[in-house]
């Protein structure tokens, strides 16, 4: 019976492979630009072609007019263009040069169940989607394709306080998404207060986003995991990418050192607006410092942001691969001010987070490859308010917060066969977090909170991934042993999914993860409140290690350039506080430990042309939560809990010219209710209103005579100008001595962000 299973698999192979060798349909293109050429090809031939935009953008095609095979056509571009074609499998084919082959068949072990996803650029394969930042076309109010503003325009990814960095995916919080470049753990990937990415998006990059069935490769972090990985190739010439937009400049350098063996790529990113306060900047200031005494930014009062990158490439031969990579993002503020009774108020805030990582890729066979990494990240964020009476009089508040993240990664992958892989590995890692809270004035300091811990965990992980038939089973388990708290996780992860045609693929699956770093609001008011959460450790008392279950099912449906894709989940967590969560009071000191539960669907409907794609996104969100003596024990709403989001965009094409324009519709977030004493009389029951906005997005782009790539492109983020409250935060009152014992608080209203113009000039060579 195997023996007959066998023959018939191989005889399913032979003739759909020999049934492509046969067709054949009638070209013809006389100097044709190269792009064009592939997707007429990938029409007819019902195949899909695979390419870095740079290896083609200059190459053009002829061919006599008459009937051509899927080979001959193949080989007449590696004839013309000196490419090479590569078979992945009878629909996937992979431009490129010979160095990228084996990373091709690779990537494509996840089959790509979706090629264009939203946008070209953006791929789902059957456990994550794929952004190639430099390949997305215009999204609509993104700017210079920024990677978490990208992220957001997928279903199920939001940002219920409108920054890039603060993404909740799923009803998880910002701080429960695992973000790595290159395997360094970013804690603050935000510029100005996180409103725009910290990760320069012109860095040759791949982003692969997981938001279900995730490789146990990937732990600590409940929600998602964002994986950033920046290219390993080593180029043959120099190549420069400069730009400029109106928040910061830009440059980006590959340059190699020697020839196909050592090479070298250099990002810096800074901001001008300690210098120049733009239109764009004034807007975007306006929202995040709301509610507070910052109003005016000049030459005393600035703030700045600035981000930069290094990576060194080895490749001494066709087996092994080393780089050694570096990042750094820095944001400061320095702000004065003078009140009515002369005394001066001064506020400087920094926030870091660098590191470093080394990746050494060795390949001992055809089948067997072996991948060790070592990383340190460092995060330090630095407050200080000061009131300055006179000379010799002050009071001031500091707070500080500190990680230092460390450690070592042996990873392995065995191919036995074409449709079974094994990976496999061991990971150790170190958190070191502390903060300090202290008050002081010229005569007395007082330390108001100071705590620091340490952990190192060890992991143990493997993962398969098998093929049969019309039938794909990935399944895994990731083993975490807490050692400082003397305590284990184990985490199984499976997806199945099966394909009953072309058109349709269902698939289900399910994940446990574990978290043991998170951030708490602080116990003491300043004036930033987006900057009062605190990273700390768990420790089994106050806040003990965060577990959540999460199970999906959905299918994909495509055909004739439509495409449906529904997926829902049902989502447990364990191991939450309030503070976490920060739905009480950020001076109430107690802590309160409790559960959520999450259930939602996330719904794409896409239509695709050759020169435009529309698309609708819906996603229905329910987050609950339940604590331990609050609201008698019973669930209510999370803060970030916004059950309807709606979608419509358009992404139109001219030949140099694209343009995109979108509609975004959310119901309001839930906020509790106040009564007349000043007390919390009900628990997230009253609901903000909804909110809409028009974005739209549009670039112009062009060769020179020296073939120097110029792109020039505008964004205009909430068209329409509507102002709408977004949230609603308590702030306890401390007017009378029963204030203590008997919490009152006042309300501050915070509003979404106007209408907020951006342009850049973008220009590689």
């Amino acid at each position: 019976m195997k023996q007959l299973l066998s023959f018939v698999l191989l005889l399913l192979f032979y003739q759909n492979s020999q049934s492509q060798t046969r067709e054949r349909y009638s070209f013809g293109f006389t100097a044709e630009k190269m792009e064009n050429v592939l997707l007429d090809v990938e029409s007819k031939f019902k195949i899909k072609y695979s390419y870095v935009d740079s290896l083609i953008s200059k190459k053009k095609i002829t061919l006599p007019k008459k009937k051509y095979s899927l080979s001959e056509i193949n080989q007449k571009i590696t004839d013309q263009t000196d490419l090479k074609v590569n078979k992945i499998d009878n629909r996937f084919y992979a431009i490129s040069s010979v160095k990228t082959i084996d990373t091709l068949k690779k990537y494509y072990l996840n089959e790509i169940i979706v090629e264009g996803f939203l946008a070209n650029g953006i791929n789902k394969t059957n456990q994550m989607f794929t952004i190639f930042p430099q390949k997305v076309q215009t999204l609509p109010g993104v700017t210079d394709a920024d990677i978490l503003l990208s992220l957001q325009q997928l279903p199920g990814v939001k940002s219920p306080n409108e920054t890039a960095s603060g993404l909740h995916v799923r009803g998880g919080t910002s701080d429960q998404n695992l973000i790595l470049w290159d395997g360094i753990r970013l804690y603050h990937p935000g510029h100005l207060f996180g409103m725009i990415s910290g990760i320069n998006p012109n860095v040759t990059q791949t982003v692969n986003f997981y938001n279900k069935a995730t490789n146990p490769k990937f732990g600590e972090r409940i929600s998602s995991s964002i994986d950033i990985k920046t290219t390993d190739e080593i180029e043959e010439n120099l190549k420069v990418n400069v730009g400029v937009n109106a928040l910061n400049a830009d440059v980006y350098i590959k340059a190699p050192l020697i020839k196909d063996k050592l090479g070298v790529q250099i990002s810096g990113r800074k901001s001008y607006t300690q210098w120049v306060q733009t239109p764009t900047f004034n807007q975007l200031a306006e929202k995040v410092f709301q509610n507070t005494n910052f109003t005016d930014f000049n030459d005393q009062n600035q703030f700045e942001f600035q981000d930069y990158s290094a990576k060194l490439n080895f490749k001494p031969n066709d087996k092994s691969e080393f780089s050694l990579t570096a990042i750094y993002i820095d944001n400061n503020l320095d702000f004065k001010s003078e009140n009515p009774n002369l005394s001066l108020n001064s506020q400087k805030m920094t926030i870091q987070n660098y590191g470093y990582s080394f990746n050494w890729k060795q390949k001992y066979s055809a089948k067997f490859t072996q991948n060790t990494m070592l990383f340190y990240s460092f995060y330090d964020f630095d407050y200080e308010k000061r009131q300055q009476y006179s000379s010799s009089q002050f009071e001031a508040f500091k707070k500080l917060n500190r990680i230092i993240d460390s450690g070592a990664e042996l990873n392995f992958s065995y191919t036995f066969r074409d449709n079974l892989n094994l990976d496999f590995g061991y990971q150790v890692l170190g958190n070191d977090i502390s903060h300090l809270f202290n008050s002081y004035n010229q005569d007395l300091g007082i330390d108001l909170s100071l705590k620091s811990l340490y952990n190192v965990t060890h992991v143990g992980y493997g993962y398969f991934k098998y093929d049969v038939g019309k039938w794909n089973l990935n399944a895994g388990f990731r083993y975490n042993y807490f050692s400082t708290l003397k305590l284990d996780s184990f985490e199984p992860r499976i997806l199945i999914q099966k394909r009953f045609s072309d058109s349709f693929v269902w698939q289900a699956s399910y994940e446990r993860k574990s978290q043991i770093l998170s951030q708490v609001r602080e116990s003491n008011a300043n004036d930033l409140s987006l900057e009062n959460y605190v990273w700390v450790l768990s420790e089994n008392k106050d806040y003990p290690i965060q577990k959540a279950n999460q199970f999906s099912t959905g299918f994909t449906f495509k055909k004739n350039h439509w495409l449906l894709d529904v997926d829902a989940y049902y989502k447990t967590i364990s191991g939450i506080t309030t503070l976490t969560f920060g739905f009480l009071n950020q001076n109430d000191g107690n802590n309160y430990k409790g559960q959520g539960l999450t259930k939602g669907v996330d719904v794409l409907l896409q239509k695709s042309a050759k020169t435009w794609k529309t698309w609708m996104t819906y996603s229905f969100l329910d987050a609950e939560n339940k604590f331990d003596q609050v609201n008698n024990n019973a669930y209510f709403q999370i803060n970030s809990n916004i059950q309807h989001a709606l979608n419509f965009a358009l992404n139109k094409k001219w030949d140099k010219y694209s343009l995109a324009v979108g509609w975004f519709w959310h119901s309001g977030k839930p906020y509790s209710e106040l009564n007349e004493a000043g007390q919390i009389s009900s628990f997230n029951t009253q609901q903000l209103p909804a909110y809409h906005r028009l974005d739209i997005s549009g670039m112009y782009q062009f060769y020179s005579k020296k073939e120097t790539l110029f792109k020039i492109g505008f964004s205009l983020y909430n068209a329409y100008n509507n102002r709408t409250i977004i949230s609603k935060e308590f702030e306890r009152t401390y007017v009378t001595i029963s204030d203590y014992s008997n919490p009152r608080y006042t309300v501050q209203d915070f509003y979404s962000l106007g209408i907020t113009p951006n342009i850049f000039l973008r220009m590689s060579f």
